[in-house]
């Protein structure tokens, strides 16, 4: 089983982003859950989603609760307090624009600087730092193709009436994939 854990403030499209990689999953009939958390506050408050796939089409997936992560996503400096959940080697994506002084990593995990929100910015797409982790989290990880991962996301903001949206969110996940 695989476990991504995708944390920040509300309204940083941390849900979003899990959705993504659940979409991605369950098209590939991989049995798949999405759990999402934020506090009452929404935008601005606490945020994050915890994505669980089978490695396999067989896989069950038994408690969709965070256990031992293989990823994590964070889009705050808040965030990196979910390193806490992630097994020895996990990979940590870091929204490097997020860190305003330097932060001191704790060994035993991949730590990967992205610069999402200047990524984001260069694309025109303001608000697709998250889409362009999703695109550093496909490279990095090969859980799934990039062109596996670019269909289900046009497909997912297909079914939420927001095609218009595929130009702008496949250049930021281009971004964030050739970023690393």
């Amino acid at each position: 089983m695989k476990e991504a854990i995708f944390a920040g403030f509300g309204g940083q499209g941390v849900l979003t982003a899990g959705l993504v990689l659940a979409y991605t999953a369950m098209e590939q009939d991989r049995n798949t859950s999405w759990l999402p958390s934020y506090g009452a506050s929404m935008r601005g408050g606490k945020a994050n989603s915890t994505v669980k796939f089978g490695e396999d089409t067989e896989e069950v997936i038994g408690v969709p609760m965070m256990a031992e992560a293989d990823v994590l996503v964070a889009m705050n400096r808040p965030s990196l307090d979910y390193m806490s959940f992630c097994k020895p080697g996990a990979l940590v994506l870091v929204n490097q624009d997020a860190l305003d002084e330097p932060y001191d990593f704790p060994e035993g995990l991949e730590i990967v600087l992205v610069p999402a929100a200047q990524l984001a910015y260069s694309v025109k797409n303001a608000k697709g730092a998250s889409i362009v982790m999703i695109g550093a989290l496909i490279k990095k990880t090969g859980f799934f193709t990039a062109e596996q991962a670019k269909q289900s996301m046009c497909n997912m903001f297909a079914e939420k009436g927001k095609s218009k949206l595929d130009a702008l969110n496949l250049a930021a996940f281009d971004a964030g994939y050739n970023a690393v």
